[in-house]
């Protein structure tokens, strides 16, 4: 384990030294994503239909009051304006995405305010609620970022792409076809050396062997009466996601495993000692798209939201109204 920490102190130093080199290669990247002359035409009406999760009706919410409720829920309004402005063309292209799924095939929503299936929401009565006193300068900044990047949308041979985003990545950021099995070739594993240097990049989970073979169970998995037995080697992605974990008498995904323990991620060490099960886990989130953490890094070395959504959505144009 201390050389697990000594590795990552190591790669934090160097991490340092190099991501001013990565603000310079963007700098040179930007120039396609401003040049692009594929211009949306955007309904200055225009609105989402939202599912509430909690009381299962369906309501039509202006963009403007859509995405503020979703950076209020989704971001930390103490970050960057440059990472919060890139926040919400994300949040606005991905809803986007989903109205035209919804358009094609016939639904009844566009988006759903259940986090677990969709964006995070919360109104601006739930906002005052979680802010108290602190609420009407928190919206105001997010109601800022907004207005400033209004008509922004991330497209792929035309389209809003599904632009997936995460808390903090492992050091990489993961390919959507390793996590979700579905391959989008602007969701692929990109450098996000910034996460390396939170101090919530890495959580420990640590387990007994009775509780182990209790979540495990929730996998489904039957366990021996051995806990060396439980401990194997994964198959990783080059990100360091673990893509197959051997369990007892079954073999889980990263993402089973981490559902199964309730980890942060599912980039992880699993190791046992003296009767106790320790997980160490890299990152928070499922690692797809960009990295709210990495953005921020991004935008305090002097980053601009275009060249934050060009880093971690490569291969996209940006279009605007």
């Amino acid at each position: 384990m201390k050389a697990l920490y000594f590795s990552i102190a190591i790669i934090t130093f160097f991490s340092m030294m190099l991501l001013p080199l990565f603000a310079i290669e963007k700098n040179n990247d930007i120039k396609n994503l401003n040049n692009s002359s594929d211009i949306a035409l955007i309904d200055k009406n225009d609105e989402f239909l939202v599912l509430d999760s909690t009381s299962n009706k369906v309501s039509g919410i202006t963009a403007k009051d859509y995405i503020v409720g979703v950076l209020s829920a989704e971001i930390s309004p103490s970050y960057s304006t440059e990472a919060i402005k890139a926040q919400a063309v994300a949040s606005y292209t991905y809803a986007c995405k989903k109205r035209n799924d919804r358009i094609s095939s016939g639904g009844e929503y566009d988006v759903s305010t259940d986090s677990n299936t969709c964006q995070a929401f919360l109104s601006s009565a739930d906002a005052k609620e979680k802010w108290g006193d602190k609420a009407d300068e928190y919206l105001k900044i997010f109601e800022d970022a907004y207005k400033s990047v209004e008509g922004y949308v991330i497209k792929y041979d035309g389209n809003p792409i599904l632009a997936a985003y995460h808390c903090i990545s492992g050091g990489k950021t993961e390919s959507a076809l390793n996590v979700w099995g579905s391959d989008y070739p602007y969701l692929i594993s990109v450098e996000s050396i910034g996460d390396l240097l939170s101090p919530d990049y890495l959580s420990e989970i640590t387990l007994s062997a009775d509780e182990f073979r209790v979540a495990a169970a929730t996998a489904g998995v039957t366990l021996g009466d051995n806990p060396t037995g439980w401990i194997n080697e994964p198959t990783r992605s080059d990100s360091g996601t673990v893509l197959k974990y051997t369990l007892g008498d079954k073999v889980l995904t990263g993402r089973e495993m981490r559902t199964a323990f309730s980890l942060r991620s599912a980039n992880f060490d699993l190791t046992y000692s003296d009767n106790t099960l320790k997980f160490v886990v890299r990152g928070y989130g499922h690692g797809v798209g960009m990295s709210q953490n990495g953005a921020n890094y991004m935008a305090l070395q002097g980053g601009t939201f275009l060249e934050i959504l060009c880093w971690y959505y490569p291969g996209c144009q940006m279009s605007k109204a």
